[in-house]
């Protein structure tokens, strides 16, 4: 008879409700989750979920969904609210492309990632949506923390890197002496090695950039012809040197894309350098521009007659310092990360690309962008070409190094140079002496940079001088709010500053 009553209670104990077990899990987890019905009530949430949302457990059951995101900042409350609503408008949908709706909102000082999904019956009964939150604020910190880390040593590198560029140009120019051929040998290391740090932290930053979300974009109508001339022109010389045969292949009138001049030069020439690169000597690649199949997307190949990429290689080509599994991988030098730089440049202006490979024809790297149907009027698509005017250009700088080395550049081309390394200085410069062009760093030893910038442009009698920024930081706004012509990144090559100074004078 004992033995009975024991087995019976066993039994009863297996046959506990299983919505009890499911909720004892559920405290259990770090993880916030809601339930909540077709008519949006909530019917389930977990004590993760009280905390997080700062909300008590019990008064919550029963309330409508969209009520549990109100202590949410303005613009992530909008934004969860928003997905809620075409979650419930159309689950089926979502369901079948297998996907969940994620975004990250902001809950005082925490930010928390939310992922929705509906839930559906095996027959395809819609029953509501469950919606599970995970806090990620110390994961963004640490990330913002490494940004911020890679950011500030990239700055410290850069002015050194500077004056390593300037004077070894300076030297292979000759201009204190002749030089014997190895000489010239050592310079030419010594400038390349500085050439390939430059390339890393600018590819460092770009990376930094993009995952923090600080990237900046200037959008204007393109038209992507004269961005593959450009490139061409680019590669060109490299692909001399190496004997590869160099096609351009543009379809007329393909029209004009949305995008960032700059960022979109930097994604083709990042896929033709890669080209160039793993070509084998006597090589062939073509750059080609044409309207897609669909009519309504801008398409780019790059083509090259390399190695075939394998295919499990495809999969991971794109992913951050993966070296390509080819036979001259091993002799190239290169930080492997332009071409996830150029994807996610595409990426962010509305574009996508990927790769394809033949064993007879090499590999084809294509992205496409959204065509822009307005009037051409507006497309920046046209060459500027230097001035050779003779100016006075006022060189703000507060390194003695870089301030010497832009003079002398400056001095050789047939320009006067005033210089000082103080903003109030340059100030009272710009208005007792006759200048033309203003060059700016940003950190200076009294005022800002920025401040200097805003002082000369509010000014009526200064607001006409044109002024580049020179500087290892990027400037609120990209100077453009004040109104700086042109902005040139530390380190620096000297034609790049001699090309915007002559340009923005023929320009003014």
């Amino acid at each position: 008879m004992k033995a009975n009553t024991q087995h019976t209670e066993h039994k009863n104990a297996q046959t506990e409700p299983t919505s009890s077990i499911e909720r004892v899990a559920l405290a259990s987890i770090a993880d916030g989750v809601i339930a909540s019905d077709i008519d949006g009530r909530v019917t389930l949430l977990n004590q993760a979920t009280a905390r997080m949302m700062m909300i008590d457990p019990q008064a919550a059951v029963g309330d409508q969904i969209h009520a549990l995101f109100e202590s949410c900042s303005a613009r992530s409350h909008l934004e969860m609210m928003d997905a809620l609503d075409r979650l419930y408008a159309d689950p089926y949908t979502h369901e079948q492309r297998g996907e969940s709706t994620e975004m990250t909102i902001e809950v005082g000082t925490r930010a928390i990632q939310v992922r929705l999904s509906p839930m559906l019956t095996e027959m395809g009964q819609f029953l509501g949506i469950v919606t599970v939150l995970r806090d990620v604020t110390r994961e963004i910190e640490a990330q913002q923390a490494r940004n911020d880390f890679v950011l500030n040593i990239s700055q410290e590198l850069r002015a050194p890197l500077t004056a390593i560029k300037g004077y070894s140009e300076l030297l292979l120019q000759q201009t204190s002496g002749k030089l014997d051929e190895q000489q010239k040998d050592f310079l030419h290391i010594v400038h390349n090695s500085a050439d390939c740090l430059v390339a890393l932290i600018n590819d460092l930053l770009d990376i930094s950039r993009i995952d923090s979300g600080q990237l900046e974009l200037d959008i204007h109508p393109l038209q992507m012809d004269a961005i593959i001339h450009d490139v061409a022109d680019l590669i060109r010389p490299q692909c001399d040197r190496k004997g590869l045969h160099l096609t351009v292949e543009v379809q007329p009138n393909v029209g004009s894309v949305l995008g960032d001049k700059n960022r979109i030069t930097q994604v083709v020439a990042n896929l033709a350098g890669n080209a160039c690169r793993y070509t084998p000597e006597g090589g062939h690649i073509t750059l080609s521009l044409a309207r897609s199949e669909d009519e309504d997307e801008v398409r780019v190949d790059v083509t090259d007659t390399g190695p075939c990429i394998a295919p499990e290689d495809q999969e991971h080509v794109f992913q951050r310092f993966h070296r390509m599994n080819v036979p001259t991988a091993s002799e190239i030098h290169s930080t492997d990360l332009g071409l996830p730089i150029a994807k996610m440049l595409v990426e962010i202006q509305g574009g996508r690309m990927w790769v394809e490979s033949s064993s007879e024809q090499g590999n084809t790297f294509s992205f496409v962008l959204p065509l822009h149907t307005e009037a051409p009027s507006d497309v920046v698509s046209e060459r500027v070409e230097p001035s050779e005017a003779k100016r006075t250009v006022l060189v703000i700088e507060d390194d003695l190094d870089v301030t010497q080395l832009i003079t002398l550049q400056l001095q050789q081309e047939g320009f006067d140079v005033l210089t000082t390394e103080l903003g109030e200085e340059a100030l009272s410069l710009a208005h007792t002496e006759h200048i033309d062009l203003i060059t700016l760093d940003m950190m200076l030893p009294d005022i800002t940079g920025m401040e200097v910038l805003r002082r000369l442009k509010t000014d009526h009698e200064t607001a006409d001088i044109p002024v580049i920024i020179v500087s290892v930081l990027q400037p609120d706004g990209g100077g453009a709010g004040w109104g700086a012509a042109d902005h040139i990144t530390k380190p620096f090559a000297l034609d790049k500053l001699l090309d915007s100074i002559r340009r923005t004078l023929e320009e003014a």
